[in-house]
């Protein structure tokens, strides 16, 4: 028979036992409820600070001067944090946040690169550490982003089919748009238009605004952008070439370098040397009527050395620091052909290369008749195939791109070490392939690769671009994230894309109309911006 009284006494210590053990275990469950609220405060101000500082960096583009864009990045700083973490988050008090905790300062390391950072502190009230006096705590969080200085070189289709549905002037007012979010002072950007020529209006320059014309929410400028005209060929591989030396030119590792292009439609034409300096001969035919500085043909011993060819076209220094070497005097000239679907005429020997003042986009120089005298293309003859001067294309354009490129892409003819000036097939195909290849060795350039963006228009050509071609340029992975439904597949799943990733990949948008230009300009700024980050 159990013991009432030491059942009693086991009561009392039970009772005891537990009273004291709530006197430890209450004050233990409460101070794990306040830190999980001081924790989940901790992380919401956390994400608040990080956003700001973010949404600073992007806002580094707004303003005139330097000055100006810091403060506009520190009071976009202070609108993020706030509409992200407003007055009484989780009944906190006394939040810290204003201009005056964002810092905007150049990197130490890199000057080409600015820093952001933000910082934040606010008072947690607690419920269950008031019994240990403790009736609320301090958190603060801090945060970090950097912005790389951008160098961009615009490359804008000026060819005859952009007059179509408007697109000449649509192109411009979306370049503006472009040129309009990047900080002037900072950012530099510079512009080359192209037809069957070339023109560089300007090398990149932090005063491109004022250079160039610009247009956005603190305002708008006229500049060389509204005195483009569209008229003549497509000299695509060229234009990519001209631009990439003048990003080359700056030697800026540390910035983010770019081309940005657009165009409505295939290349056709490409700037050649018909002089073979590495076996001596040039690409003449023995039945050409052409003649030399001494006035003889090639039938009777003409074109033997190069201090004997004639100057179809003037040659050109390219400036210092260039990556390409400058394009020679001589029998050099541009092919221009006609896009699929057309004749298969080729036309010859226009002007290539421009930096003149002055606005001649409307005008097509053809070698004359002085500069190439006996020739039948003087003037700019047309033929099927082209005309019997011609015996064969150049393994290279004058840039060194490779009209049969050696990593492979689309076929063409050779005639023993050149290539065959006898099929439309083969010279659409050089084509291509040079312009694909531009855009290769600049993206592959170990001291300064780019990325390359691309615009590719719809409605104005009979020819509109080659989804896969234009990915290829822009070495774009992806499949269409622009249009709806999509407009093509990711570049694995397209039989004619090549994909490098071990080079920048940049981004192609395909836009359907003229119309839908500012947006897709607009979807690459804001591209090149993110990746600036």
């Amino acid at each position: 028979m159990a013991n009432p009284h030491s059942t009693r006494r086991r009561k009392g210590v039970s009772l005891m036992v537990t009273a004291v053990s709530l006197a430890f275990i209450i004050p233990t469950v409460g101070m794990i409820i306040d830190v999980g609220i001081l924790y989940s405060v901790k992380a919401r101000l956390q994400a608040a600070v990080d956003g700001a500082s973010l949404a600073a960096a992007r806002a580094l583009n707004l303003g005139q001067t330097t000055a100006a864009q810091a403060s506009s990045a520190q009071q976009n700083a202070v609108n993020w944090f706030y509409a992200n973490f407003p007055a009484n988050t989780w009944g906190t008090t006394g939040t810290q946040m204003g201009q005056s905790t964002v810092s905007v300062f150049d990197d130490p390391n890199n000057p080409h690169v600015r820093n952001v950072t933000v910082s934040a502190t606010t008072t947690v009230p607690t419920t269950f550490m008031r019994w240990f006096n403790a009736n609320s705590t301090t958190i603060s969080a801090a945060g970090n982003a950097s912005r790389r200085d951008v160098v961009v070189m615009m490359v804008l289709d000026r060819s005859g089919s952009m007059q179509n549905a408007g697109a000449c002037g649509s192109m411009v007012t979306a370049a503006k748009l472009f040129t309009g979010q990047f900080a002037a002072g900072r950012d530099q950007i510079g512009l080359v238009s192209f037809s069957d020529n070339v023109y560089l209006h300007s090398s990149p320059t932090t005063n491109f605004q004022t250079v160039l014309g610009y247009s956005n929410s603190l305002g708008n400028g006229t500049g060389a952008l509204d005195t483009i005209a569209c008229a003549g060929g497509t000299s695509t591989a060229q234009a990519i070439s001209v631009a990439y030396n003048e990003v080359y030119r700056m030697n800026l590792p540390g910035a983010l370098n770019v081309v940005m292009f657009e165009t409505d439609g295939l290349p056709n034409t490409l700037a050649l040397n018909f002089w073979d300096s590495s076996a001596s001969v040039a690409g003449i035919k023995s039945t050409s009527a052409c003649k030399d500085k001494n006035a003889k043909k090639m039938s009777t011993g003409g074109f033997a050395s190069a201090a004997v060819l004639p100057s179809w076209t003037a040659g050109q220094a390219l400036g210092a620091g260039s990556y390409y070497p400058n394009i020679p005097a001589g029998i050099v000239g541009s092919v221009y052909s006609d896009d699929p679907g057309g004749t298969n005429k080729f036309q010859l020997m226009m002007q290539y290369w421009t930096t003149t003042s002055g606005n001649n986009f409307n005008s097509t120089s053809f070698v004359t008749s002085t500069a190439a005298p006996g020739c039948s293309f003087a003037g700019g003859q047309t033929a099927t195939p082209p005309p019997a001067d011609i015996a064969w294309f150049p393994v290279t354009d004058v840039w060194g791109n490779q009209l049969n490129p050696s990593y492979g892409y689309l076929p063409v003819t050779y005639t023993g070490t050149h290539i065959a000036a006898n099929s439309y097939t083969t010279y659409h195909n050089a084509v291509l392939n040079a312009t694909d290849n531009a855009a290769y060795r600049a993206r592959s350039n170990a001291t300064i690769p780019v990325y390359f963006f691309g615009i590719g228009l719809g409605g104005t050509s009979t020819s509109p671009p080659d989804y896969d071609f234009m990915q290829r340029l822009a070495n774009d992975p992806n499949g269409d994230n622009y249009n709806n439904p999509p407009l093509y597949s990711a570049c694995s799943l397209e039989p004619g894309c090549a994909n490098y990733p071990s080079q920048p990949q940049g981004t192609f948008i395909f836009s359907s109309s003229p119309g839908s230009l500012s947006q897709a300009f607009l979807a690459i700024s804001s591209q090149v911006l993110r990746l600036s980050k």
